[in-house]
This record gives structure tokens, sequence and C-alpha cells, in this order.
């Protein structure tokens, strides 16, 4: 069983309310039976996605109960030295990382993990270490 990081919108897919998307069938060979884990970068970015949709109470404690299903790899300064070169080394080819896509794939990077996501500019990216299932 291999940890796999999964990027905001992999981990959009696994939510219930994508239960019949087909988006999310592409993705679940490559999940099941492993362990499943978000960034820092992603819970935030789907604390969003509950803030953007004014969602009430009961709907953003059930997203809640989702992001706990996942582990969740938090900030630290090693991870803050690694966003730097990911940053740096994607500028230096040429692409442009925005900076949460770069936390993530940095925590992927700085966990030695591969990151599930779907978004070419992360799975098109040349970064040391950065391992990439991406079927977008």
């Amino acid at each position: 069983m291999a940890i796999l990081l999964l990027d905001t919108t992999v981990a959009s897919f696994l939510h219930p309310k994508k239960r019949g998307s087909t988006l999310r069938r592409l993705y679940e060979p490559h999940l099941r039976d492993q362990l499943l884990a978000l960034s820092f970068q992603t819970v935030a970015e789907l604390f969003l996605w509950g803030e953007q949709n004014q969602w009430g109470e009961p709907q953003r404690h059930a997203l809640g109960l989702f992001i706990s299903r996942f582990i969740v790899i938090p900030y630290d300064q090693d991870l803050a030295r690694v966003w730097a070169r990911v940053m740096n080394q994607a500028r230096s080819s040429g692409r442009r990382l925005e900076s949460g896509d770069a936390w993530i794939a940095a925590t992927a990077v700085h966990r030695g993990i591969t990151l599930v996501t779907h978004d070419m500019d992360l799975a098109g990216a040349t970064v040391t270490g950065l391992k990439v299932i991406c079927h977008a």
C-alpha cells in the first residue's frame, strides 16, 4: 500500500457530490487500496469551495468529515525550502506554476510520494523528484 498525494481537483472528484463523475472513474483504479493524503494547501482550497458557495453549517460540517478521511500533510520549514526550489525549477524551465500548485507539488517532492493531479501545469512541470499520475 502506497501513500498518494491528491491535488485539489482529484480530491474533489472523491466528494460524495461527484459520485457519478466520469473523471472520478478515471482516477479510482489508481486510488484503490492506497493511503490518500492531502497537502495543507488542498485543505485550504477545499474550505474555499464551501466559502465561495456560501454553504451552511451542515454542508461545512460534512466537508470537514470528508477532509478527515485523508492524511493531511502540514506546512513545515523544510517544505517551504522545497517550495522555493519547485518554483525556481518551474520558472527556469519556462513554466509558470501558481503558488498553490507549487505548494502541492512541493509537498509531494518533500515527502517522496506520487502526486495524483488533473492539472496539466503540474503534470508537465519539470521538477526534480516530482512523480505524477494525470489523466487530464
